[in-house]
């Protein structure tokens, strides 16, 4: 009796960013979502840092490229060449500053300019959840945004790490979704 090779399932991946203002917790986000952990202490990315994690969504096996741009504006020249590729976003800001929600248009307005509106899905993020009490953005709020541009929303807590991983499971699936895979 002999048996049949096992195919090894193709992974699929995609390169995301992580838009936002500068120290709206986009770095902590992803080193919650990549480690579990969580450092305190701010630290302005300069440029971008690139990171990959495997996971499985809906039984297939996705590699997300995610690439964490520098917030601050001095950095929006360098940002443009960052956002080639790719094919999803996280558009994050901070619920204890409402112009970071405010600004993210620009930031969307900045990724449609800089990819051709190669973007298939976006997910937004009013991260610092577990700050409620410096809360200057109602979760109503950052709602209608999201709505207003047909893109699931969630607030998060890189701190705890309430919802980390359902935003990068949600960006996984609505980019499935829009590829068609």
């Amino acid at each position: 009796m002999s048996k049949e090779p096992k195919t090894k399932s193709k992974e699929l991946m995609y390169k995301v960013i992580l838009a936002g203002d500068g120290a709206v917790g986009k770095t902590s986000l992803i080193e919650k979502f990549m480690t579990g952990k969580f450092e305190k202490d701010y630290k302005m990315t300069l440029g971008t840092s690139i990171f990959a994690k495997s996971l499985s969504v809906d039984g297939s096996s996705v590699k997300l490229i995610v690439w964490d741009l520098a917030g601050q504006p001095h950095f929006k020249f360098v940002r443009a060449g960052f956002y080639l590729g790719a094919t999803g976003a996280l558009l994050v800001y901070d619920v204890t500053r409402k112009s970071t929600l405010e600004n993210l248009e620009n930031w969307r307005a900045e990724m449609e300019k800089n990819t051709g509106g190669d973007v298939s899905a976006s997910v937004v993020v009013g991260n610092k959840c577990d700050l409620d009490n410096l809360r200057e953005v109602k979760k109503g709020e950052g709602k209608a945004y999201a709505d207003g541009i047909n893109a699931p929303f969630f607030e998060t807590s890189a701190k705890s790490g309430d919802n980390v991983e359902n935003v990068f499971l949600a960006l996984a699936r609505g980019i499935i979704k829009c590829k068609g895979v």
